[in-house]
């Protein structure tokens, strides 16, 4: 099964049926079983009533076993059946939505906080199991209930259908006041995304000391997403709070009334009996009828969700389609030859292959926007590429499964990656290679310095095997002399042999190791660009730029 763009919950569902047709029928099945077996319970409790009331001292007790014995292995039977492939579904589900978030571009998604897109997958995707898993399976056992019982009854007495009513009345009014707080429940869902955002902005923000200074604010709007969020879960609630008593009023004027009619056409205790083990059996099917509605209701409200963030993922933004005319390859073979935005101005700039080239420019000229610009340019045109941002996110695993993250490795791979981390001077970690590579790093890379951390990111970009790395400010939290190290090493290493190299710097150290410099400057763009040879004279703006540096 496919999300695709606008598909609708209605095709949603029949695909997951036709998918999983086998086990759908045989679920039905012994719906009906359960059902046909079960419905030979009020006689039989009519037959023992009546063996009571004759004084009788001892009744068979084989049928009873073999009835409970047959509910429990065709309700069991039942559950399973349908509960299989809901999981089947909520997995499948996830697993796409994560595919179209890692190979879509985050402009596409950009406009959903973290905690938005952690609720679709795992809240929404959980709510929509509920409907397939439960809310199906509900459907079918009333649907079923009601074609073997109503018959039954019939054959019993064809007056105490109407002794049923209420309760079918009281079951209909609850499911319809519960459809009515759809909006609520959608609210909901959607405050308890900002609300998980909030925490995962805390729990982050409390790396910094800023946090601490700002602690009260924060947590002030913190309370009042909170209680927005109650406000809404209150609301759609209180018609189930209000209406649900209906369920066991119902259930109440039937007995009531089954009762009166049996009295009536003077039957004896032992035809009340059966009616009340009929209105039992009737109890569970319509009862849930009301809980279909409100897992109907939550779950139509995930699902918009779902498909909100789907639509957006499926459809290329302008800007994509922006950055796919804006990289011309024609030019030269030796480069690339970009057009990017550069505060409200178009900007040319080249970048020569198998070369390092290198951005650089003061505090906020928006060398990061420009890199990120850059890499869209490229994947746009289908060139394999890797970007590590200023802060590349480590996950909670271990060394080798955050290079590698989840690939298949060979034992040239694991020996590739340990030269690498020896390399980025990261093996003082532990004393041996297996140690090393097995070392967990903790969420985030917690365990962990931010500077080997960024160095972690920048190995697992080089075991990528990409044909044009884009690094932002790469080697700001080495030193000089493990950072001239590292390029020495990286320069002759067949590794990063005939590939290209684009980064960001505000060092001197690193621009002297690269071989193209463009100088940025946000009023006039490029203010300097050239060989690093050629820019070393004292009379360029590059020499200018890091004169203090060179002091």
């Amino acid at each position: 099964m496919r999300l695709r763009p606008n598909l609708s919950l209605t095709i949603f569902l029949w695909e997951q049926l036709k998918r999983f047709f086998p086990y759908y029928f045989g679920a039905i099945l012994s719906l009906f079983l359960l059902h046909y077996i079960q419905s030979n319970l009020p006689f039989y409790a009519q037959e023992l009533g009546e063996l009571v009331s004759k004084g009788a001292e001892s009744f068979e007790t084989k049928k009873f076993f073999l009835l409970a014995l047959g509910i429990i292995i065709f309700r069991t039977s039942s559950r399973l059946l349908f509960f299989y492939p809901a999981r089947v579904m909520e997995r499948d589900v996830r697993v796409e939505l994560l595919e179209k978030l890692e190979s879509t571009s985050p402009l596409r998604y950009k406009e959903f906080p973290a905690g938005q897109i952690f609720q679709r997958i795992y809240a929404d995707t959980e709510q929509m199991r509920a409907l397939v898993g439960f809310a199906l399976l509900q459907i079918g056992n009333v649907i079923i209930a009601l074609s073997v019982l109503i018959p039954k009854i019939i054959e019993f007495n064809s007056e105490l259908i109407k002794a049923i009513i209420p309760m079918g009345i009281s079951s209909f009014l609850f499911a319809l006041i519960v459809s009515r707080n759809r909006k609520y429940h959608k609210k909901v869902m959607d405050l308890q995304g900002e609300v998980q955002n909030f925490i995962l902005e805390s729990y982050s923000g409390k790396t910094t000391i800023q946090n601490y200074n700002s602690e009260k604010s924060f947590i002030d709007l913190f309370k009042s997403n909170s209680i927005k969020e109650l406000l809404n879960f209150y609301k759609a609630g209180v018609g189930v709070s209000v209406s649900f008593p209906l369920v066991p009023l119902g259930v109440g004027l039937s007995l009531i009334y089954g009762a009166s009619i049996i009295s009536e056409q003077g039957m004896d205790a032992s035809a009340l009996i059966a009616f009340s083990g009929f209105t039992f059996l009737f109890l569970e099917p319509l009862a849930f009828i009301s809980w279909i509605g409100i897992v109907f209701v939550a779950s139509v409200a995930s699902y918009g969700r779902i498909m909100e963030l789907v639509n957006k993922l499926n459809i290329k933004s302008e800007k994509e389609d922006f950055f796919k005319e804006q990289l011309d390859v024609s030019k030269s073979l030796d480069q690339y030859d970009f057009k990017v935005n550069f505060w409200e101005k178009e900007l040319n700039l080249k970048s020569y292959k198998n070369k390092w080239n290198v951005l650089i420019g003061k505090t906020g000229v928006g060398k990061t926007e420009v890199l990120f610009q850059m890499a869209e340019v490229l994947k746009e045109n289908n060139i394999k590429l890797s970007m590590v941002g200023q802060a590349p996110y480590i996950y909670s695993d271990t060394i080798q499964n955050n290079i590698f993250l989840g690939h298949e490795v060979s034992e040239d791979d694991l020996n590739r990656a340990y030269d690498l981390l020896k390399l980025f001077g990261l093996d003082h970690l532990a004393s041996s290679k297996d140690e090393l590579l097995n070392l967990d790093v903790g969420e985030d890379g917690k365990r962990i310095s931010g500077g080997q951390a960024k160095r972690l990111c920048l190995i697992r970009s080089l075991i990528s095997d990409a044909d044009v790395y884009i690094w932002d400010d790469p080697f700001s939290s080495v030193d000089l002399i493990l950072e001239k190290d590292i390029f020495e090493k990286l320069k002759v290493s067949d590794l990063v042999k005939d590939k290209t190299f684009i980064i960001s710097s505000h060092r001197i150290t690193t621009v002297k190791q690269s071989d193209y410099i463009i100088l940025l400057d946000k009023e006039k763009g490029i203010l300097e660009e050239g060989e690093q040879v050629n820019l070393l004279s004292q009379n360029s703006k590059f020499y200018e730029y890091f004169e203090k540096q060179m002091v």
